[in-house]
């Protein structure tokens, strides 16, 4: 969209001629395809632009992508311009799957039914390789700067209707089930670019300014969280260990009833052996360091020395090595790498030969083992897992009845600086950590796999829950996820990995069945880390904050520990430290001779409701009119609903509502909160 005198916009708006063409007609007009912003179909919006590349002739102010994401808007600046020629990729809190009608539709921010700029659609299974959407420009001439086009005459490339109406998009013209990627490409208006069928597309042509295509956004009707495939099933003739792992390009490694495998392409269950030897395994792990290294355990967690091979998956991948790496039991793996010191190395856990319990040993990169790292964790092997700051996070795995079982399923964290002096230990012959040195973080269902994302959020599940767990150490919330439909007689034990491909992070799991039934399939199942939020609640913040001994009176909703006049639960829900004294979070003020209420709030926290009220006097009565609840953008409740701009400030929304009300008037405003049920 580009800057016009007011006059020919308004005559734009007013003209709205009758269709000619054979295609969907303009917005509101009968038989039109177009959708409302605000239809309830929409369940989703894009939330990441991984690539934008813009053309010709747009102004750096119109080259913000950040502006196509989330919901669709009325404010025709809140957009990314593409340029003459440009593109911009987006991908989405999820994948886009096929279902019944359209599955997605793109917005543009056109002024006019008739004012239209174009672009090619283009989705993607990976986001490396693209399908062009069918395209049909019946449009006869050349369209000048100002010049408009019969919607009707096109179908198939975005930016067909006005601004609040997206133009639809239907995954099974492409037969196609499942997409993560949208990118656009903007047409070239003076007729060098062409549609399917070869004829030349006019739209307005030359451009400057906010030129070419102007995103607004993409919502998204189909979504669901998880990719999942069937990767291979369980023959009942081995046993019945599993392992995975994910490398740099995101493809799987797959460990299975002694074979290893190598996915043939990302989003494919397609798989490629692995020639395994003369090695044995069961397999225990899989630990990838980077494209060229990786380590698989073959097991022995229950005593026996056994093999750990190092091994090269880069295509074609050759067979194991006949000689393993280092032999001692192993139940778990992780590669480490230390920013502060530079020392890197295989932390693999296992049962400790001197102890008979279970702890960490540390190799070298070149396989030199030099001891434990840590020699006594707990009496069964749990999970190990390092994050790219080096810290270390280890599970501890007790049956019911140990002496030990209350410490089951905690993890504990090392940091970089311990594993760093636990290796200089071990180098000069003395010993390395004990378990108690670690930092207990936090105590899961179950924790025989463990992984840490790219937020620091800890991921865990195990044998004793068919269900993954994710924990924000930054907020002491938890989050259950039970990811895929099994069968029904499908008793799942799951495996969690994390990793990231082309600058997007991921979460992965592999579910086998449990009880090892032949037939029974492996899934593997992956989804962006941006599909799942971890809410919190009243009672995980004060866990978090006052530990579970806090006594009442300082545990309070209303209690005010740090004495700076917000109680426990403002404190909760503007994000403010409940133990230092702080200014007030609830900042009132004037604009324009208005009143205006000015605070955060946190959208994860979605025990509760924020309630702005107004008056003409102090004693009231009080009208509601506006309201946040669980989470949700703020929205009116009254026809003298106030001025609101929310701003995101991450975690937080900074919220500031302004007084509709005459500034000659005397307007009184409050904010109430509650916890909700």
């Amino acid at each position: 969209m580009r800057a016009r005198l007011l006059t020919p916009w308004l005559a734009l708006l007013a003209a709205s001629p009758a269709p000619a063409g054979p295609y969907s007609p303009a917005a509101q007009q009968l038989g039109s395809t177009a959708m409302h912003r605000s239809d309830p179909r929409f369940t989703a919006w894009a939330n990441r632009a991984p690539a934008y590349a813009a053309g010709s002739d747009a102004s750096p102010a119109w080259q913000d992508p950040t502006k196509s994401l989330g919901p669709a808007t009325d404010d025709p600046t809140h957009v990314a311009s593409l340029g003459s020629g440009g593109s911009i990729t987006l991908s989405f809190p999820g994948f886009i799957h096929d279902g019944p009608g359209p599955d997605f539709a793109i917005f543009e921010n056109s002024f006019s039914d008739t004012f239209l700029e174009l672009a090619y659609v283009e989705v993607s299974c990976d986001g490396v390789h693209f399908t062009r959407f069918p395209n049909f420009s019946l449009t006869p001439n050349p369209v000048g700067p100002f010049g408009s086009i019969d919607p009707s005459d096109v179908q198939g490339l975005a930016g067909k209707f006005r601004q609040a109406f997206g133009e639809p998009f239907d995954l099974a013209d492409l037969g196609l089930d499942q997409v993560s990627h949208v990118r656009l490409i903007d047409v070239i208006g003076d007729g060098r670019s062409r549609d399917s069928a070869s004829r030349p597309i006019y739209d307005p042509f030359p451009v400057s300014g906010s030129a070419g295509f102007d995103l607004d956004a993409i919502g998204v009707i189909h979504l669901q969280s998880w990719q999942t495939l069937t990767v291979d099933q369980l023959d009942g003739t081995g046993v019945n260990a599993t392992a995975f792992a994910h490398l740099p390009d995101g493809r799987f490694l797959l460990g299975a009833q002694g074979q290893l495998h190598i996915q043939a392409a990302w989003g494919q269950a397609d798989h490629l052996p692995i020639a395994s030897g003369d090695a044995a395994f069961d397999p225990a792990f899989i630990a990838v360091a980077d494209a060229n290294r990786a380590l698989l355990g073959g097991g022995g967690s229950f005593g026996g020395a056994t093999g750990l091979y190092l091994f090269d998956p880069s295509p074609p991948a050759p067979a194991l090595p006949a000689a393993p790496l280092a032999s001692l039991p192993n139940f778990c793996g992780s590669w480490w790498h230390s920013p502060a010191s530079g020392r890197s190395g295989w932390i693999v856990g296992g049962i400790q030969s001197a102890t008979g319990q279970h702890g960490l040993s540390f190799l070298t990169p070149s396989g030199r083992l030099l001891g434990p790292l840590v020699a006594r964790l707990s009496t069964y092997s749990a999970a190990v897992a390092a994050d790219s700051a080096g810290q270390v996070f280890a599970a501890q795995y007790e049956l019911p009845g140990s002496p030990a079982q209350a410490a089951a399923e905690w993890v504990r964290r090392f940091s970089p600086a311990q594993i760093d002096a636990a290796i200089v230990a071990l180098e000069s012959g003395q010993t390395g950590l004990s378990g108690s040195q670690g930092t207990p973080v936090f105590q899961f269902d179950s924790a025989s796999s463990l992984a840490v994302d790219a937020q620091g959020r800890l991921w865990a599940s195990g044998f004793k829950t068919p269900s993954l767990q994710v924990f924000d150490p930054t907020t002491g919330a938890s989050r259950r996820l039970q990811p895929d439909a099994l069968p029904p007689d499908f008793d799942p034990l799951y495996q969690v990995q994390t990793f990231s491909r082309r600058g997007e992070a991921y979460v992965a799991f592999l579910a086998s069945d449990l009880s090892g039934t032949p037939g029974s399939p492996l899934r593997h199942g992956l989804a962006p880390l941006s599909a799942f939020d971890v809410p919190e609640t009243f009672a995980s913040w004060q866990a978090f904050h006052f530990g579970p001994a806090a006594s009442h009176q300082e545990n309070n909703s209303q209690a005010d520990p740090d004495g700076d006049g917000s109680p426990n639960l403002l404190e909760y829900a503007f994000h403010t430290p409940p133990l230092v004294p702080g200014p007030s979070p609830l900042v009132p003020g004037l604009s324009r001779g208005q009143a205006t209420l000015s605070f955060c709030r946190h959208p994860l926290r979605t025990d509760l409701s924020y309630t702005v009220e107004a008056s003409d006097h102090l004693a009231g009565p009080w009208i509601t009119i506006a309201e946040s609840a669980r989470g949700q953008a703020f929205a009116p409740l009254a026809l003298a609903a106030p001025a609101i701009q929310e701003t995101a400030l991450p975690p937080v929304v900074a919220v500031t509502l302004r007084d509709s009300s005459p500034p000659s008037s005397s307007h009184f405003l409050r904010l109430r909160l509650r916890l909700l049920p």
